[in-house]
């Protein structure tokens, strides 16, 4: 007995083996390939303004069993407002802890001594910067303001400590970055001050000197080319300069930068004894390039999701051909301590697609946009299992973040879930180039596939999907991207941009008639391979159909002859020909008509049963039945072509006349 329970457990274990190799020799679509990762981002420790350590929000991501921790602490937590001319001398400076206060090395080497010891969460270093802020008002007046102190941008990817040390950011590191626009007034400066101290030395109205060499010192020193930012804070607004230039420098890095709660709310807070104001700035996603994304999804719903809204304005200007990249979407946590002003570990993800787990792969899958965000009040989240785009007649498809070539219409297949299976109402929203393309209200779990019929097929197009519960219990998608082509092609990556030409079809190969002198060969030699493949080719090419026995009997002397024999009068043939293939005559209330191109007749009633044929737009079909299987309110149709019966569904096709009450 127990030789036969170690037998079966051999075999089931050579069994799961086999099963392995076989799922990875013959992948399943494509969304099926990948593994779904739950990661949050934007997570914040003690090494900033976070209540816990790297270490405790390890342990207990992996206790609720989040795959994914991406760190953001602040870079630099540093205001300060000195007395012009020498505000970089005499200032008052407010501040907080920050990975570049505490050090960069040990905010790094802790993630990854910590990463190593878990053994189910991965732990990614990142960080929040503040690019830029400025002042206006006064002490005297009590309205000393800093503006846009809460306008961030998020940074991941950046391994090593002297990247993090060099970021542009006010009222941090020496840098030799900005030297250069800077030199000439220190240039000019410093020899002042060395001019004065030649005149002190030599005793020139040191009553004047003196104080004069102090004052160009101080200047001097106050105006040094080693700034860490080439802007400063007395100056006025820089508009998005100072932001473009943080992005710059993240892409420099082969970072990814995103920008951080962009719809945060308007007016004034405290921040010791000064104000800070920052208003919403969603346009800034407009006016900026190369980023890597935005937060999508934070502790409330965001309007930069809805329909039409600024992402898809930056959305359709890349699939115009005015941006390089597209912009993508991730859920912000934005995490500082469990259970204060509402914070929870966890209530907003990023949910990954990857084929292995690692932080490799996850970072690719960021970069690639191959990610969803999910807003969860509960451990009962939302999950798309599966949101693809495909193109029926080629079998290829897309998912998040991927372009698809396509000759037809999008089939766009989705399947939605909550995690642990409770049923739940969703209001689901397709998105096609900014406008609302569907919308309904379903209970979950939920599968639809549906044909895009309406879209026009030219250039380009991308879909997204967004699901909601209720204000706390919702999910947004990265878009799929679909180019559309008279000729198949791949799937692509969208990042970078496929920027290859279409490839030419390869030419016709026209039958070529042998030359004179070949009839003086044995007729045995007649029916050679071209010849027989050449005559084929015209003979599909005329209008009556020619069977084969026919083909093999013409004369070598004239091969482009379809047949030997004579003309038949017009009239004749209408009497003779239709004795051979003769079918009873159909209802004309019974035609149905094609109304788009490649339509599939299929064996059965769905999109799952192999297709029989491909038909042209205009195409003739009699009605048989209509069955009780419907997609998208539309019911599957029994028809025959000829004498063949086959499926086809009712969304494409239309009544060639109006049809009488027998025929339902």
């Amino acid at each position: 007995m127990l030789f036969f329970l170690r037998r079966h457990s051999i075999l089931s274990r050579w069994g799961a083996l086999f099963v392995f190799w076989l799922a990875m020799a013959f992948p399943s679509p494509s969304f099926a390939i990948y593994i779904q990762l739950d990661g949050i981002a934007d997570v914040k420790t003690n090494f900033s303004e976070g209540c816990a350590s790297i270490k405790d929000i390890g342990n207990q991501s992996e206790r609720l069993g989040i795959d994914a921790v991406i760190f953001g602490d602040y870079a630099r937590n540093s205001i300060e407002f000195g007395a012009k001319p020498f505000e970089r001398i005499f200032k008052n400076t407010t501040e907080g802890p920050s990975v570049l206060g505490r050090g960069a090395s040990g905010f790094i080497s802790e993630i990854n001594d910590n990463d190593r010891q878990l053994k189910e969460t991965l732990l990614i270093p990142g960080t929040e910067t503040i690019p830029f802020y400025y002042w206006s008002g006064s002490n005297f007046d009590k309205n000393l303001t800093a503006h846009n102190w809460d306008k961030h941008l998020l940074i991941v990817g950046m391994p090593t400590a002297p990247e993090y040390e060099q970021l542009p950011l006010q009222n941090s590191n020496l840098s030799l970055n900005y030297t250069d626009a800077l030199l000439n007034q220190f240039i000019i400066l410093g020899f002042l001050f060395m001019m004065s101290v030649g005149a002190v030395y030599k005793g020139y109205v040191r009553v004047i000197t003196a104080p004069l060499m102090v004052l160009l010192l101080l200047l001097t020193i106050n105006n040094h080319p080693f700034q860490s930012s080439p802007y400063d804070s007395y100056s006025g607004d820089k508009g998005i300069e100072p932001y473009q230039n943080m992005i710059d420098y993240a892409n420099s890095k082969g970072a990814m930068v995103f920008w951080n709660h962009m719809e945060s709310d308007s007016g004034i807070r405290q921040y010791g004894t000064t104000n800070l104001e920052t208003l919403p700035y969603p346009d800034d996603l407009l006016k900026t390039k190369n980023y890597t994304g935005f937060q999508v999804v934070g502790d409330k719903p965001m309007q930069m999701a809805d329909a039409g809204q600024q992402w898809d304005q930056v959305l359709l200007e890349y699939i115009q051909g005015q941006r390089d990249q597209p912009v993508w979407g991730y859920g912000g946590n934005n995490y500082l301590c469990e259970d204060q002003n509402g914070d929870k570990l966890g209530s907003v993800r990023t949910i990954f697609l990857v084929r292995e787990k690692n932080r490799d792969t996850l970072l690719d899958a960021m970069r690639k946009g191959r990610m969803y965000a999910v807003r969860q009040i509960d451990d009962n989240r939302l999950s798309l299992d599966e949101f693809t785009v495909q193109d029926q007649k080629t079998g290829q498809q897309a998912t998040l973040g991927q372009e698809l070539t396509s000759t037809d219409f999008p089939a766009i297949k989705i399947k939605l879930r909550s995690v642990k299976g409770v049923k739940k109402t969703a209001q689901i929203q397709i998105i096609r180039n900014g406008v609302l393309a569907k919308q309904e209200t379903v209970s979950l779990p939920y599968e639809l596939t549906w044909r895009d019929v309406d879209n026009k097929q030219e250039g380009r197009a991308y879909y997204r999907v967004k699901a909601t519960v209720n204000s706390m219990d919702h999910l947004v998608s990265n878009p799929i991207f679909v180019k559309f082509s008279d000729t198949p092609g791949e799937v692509v990556a969208s990042l970078p941009p496929p920027t290859q030409q279409k490839t030419p079809a390869p030419p016709v190969r026209v039958p070529v008639a042998p030359k004179p002198a070949s009839p003086t060969n044995s007729p045995v030699a007649a029916p050679v391979i071209p010849n027989i493949s050449g005559a084929q080719t015209m003979a599909k090419a005329t209008a009556p159909p020619i069977s084969i026995p026919e083909i093999s009997t013409p004369s070598i002397e004239q091969p482009i002859v379809a047949t030997p024999t004579p003309p038949v009068p017009p009239a004749e043939v209408k009497t003779k020909a239709p004795q051979q293939n003769a079918r009873p005559p159909v209802d004309p209330k019974k035609l149905l008509r094609v109304v788009v191109d490649g339509v599939a007749l299929r064996k059965g009633p769905g999109t799952i049963f192999p297709k029989i044929i491909n038909l042209k737009k205009g195409a003739e079909l009699e009605f048989v039945r209509r069955t009780n299987i419907e997609l998208n309110n539309k019911n599957w149709l029994v028809v025959k072509r000829g004498n063949r019966s086959a499926y086809v569904w009712e969304g494409v096709v239309k009544w060639d006349q109006p049809r009488s009450a027998e025929s339902n």
